[in-house]
């Protein structure tokens, strides 16, 4: 990211600015989920910050580029509350959004990636299930006529488990908190968003390849516990 912010500062081209904020992206993203709840319609507004953050960064203060560009994506947190305000929002389901965003924030301050599911869930002592509802409620992914004042073991609007839920649920279990975050991000359970090998990558500072080659793995691992042939495009 560094090295195109340098090339746009030496040539300020939109092609420039466009290269910057591709290599920008995983900022993006993790200032969106740990500002804006995961709401990814703050995308564009959060590219316009990046791009007048960068007009104003000094390199000769001190601060590094990911820092000073997370800074200035804060205001993705009162973006993100006056979209919300369009559906109202159970006051429970505001607090442990709270709650998620900031344990969030915290783990990747100090770890320098992204937390599995699991990881959030330990330190916030709410299911995974509870936190998919709590974040797709965020995004508007949830009408509020579907939210029960209950507690449900299933998602809203969901009767019965689904099979490929529950042998997900059942791998993801047994897995590291690396391939946690693999299989919910190439899956989509928990309601994480389906992402690329190479953004879950950026997200966990692995390469692309020893991406694959997990998400590889776990697509056998899947295989044996479903006991056919079949294969799950990992």
């Amino acid at each position: 990211m560094e090295k195109s912010y340098e090339a746009w500062k030496a040539d300020e081209t939109p092609e420039n600015m466009a290269a910057f904020l591709e290599k920008a992206d995983p900022v993006i993203d993790s200032a969106i989920r740990s500002y804006g709840g995961g709401n990814r319609l703050l995308r564009s507004r959060a590219k316009l910050l990046v791009a007048k953050a960068a007009k104003a960064f000094d390199p000769t203060k001190g601060a590094k580029l990911r820092t000073y560009l997370m800074s200035q994506l804060q205001p993705l947190s009162r973006i993100g509350r006056e979209r919300s305000q369009v559906t109202k929002t159970p006051e429970r389901v505001t607090l442990d959004l709270y709650r998620i965003q900031e344990e969030r924030r915290k783990f990747e301050d100090k770890f320098g990636r992204s937390p599995s599911s699991g990881e959030i869930s330990d330190a916030v002592g709410l299911s995974r299930r509870r936190m998919a509802h709590v974040e797709k409620f965020s995004r508007g992914e949830i009408p509020e006529s579907a939210v029960s004042s209950e507690e449900s073991d299933f998602l809203p609007g969901t009767s019965k488990p689904d099979p490929d839920l529950i042998l997900l649920e059942y791998l993801h279990h047994d897995l590291d908190p690396i391939d946690q975050t693999i299989l919910e991000h190439r899956s989509g359970i928990y309601g994480k968003p389906v992402l690329s090998n190479e953004k879950i990558a950026s997200m966990l500072k692995l390469s692309p390849g020893a991406v694959s080659q997990r998400a590889k793995k776990l697509a056998e691992k899947l295989d044996a516990v479903r006991n056919t042939g079949a294969s799950l495009d990992f």
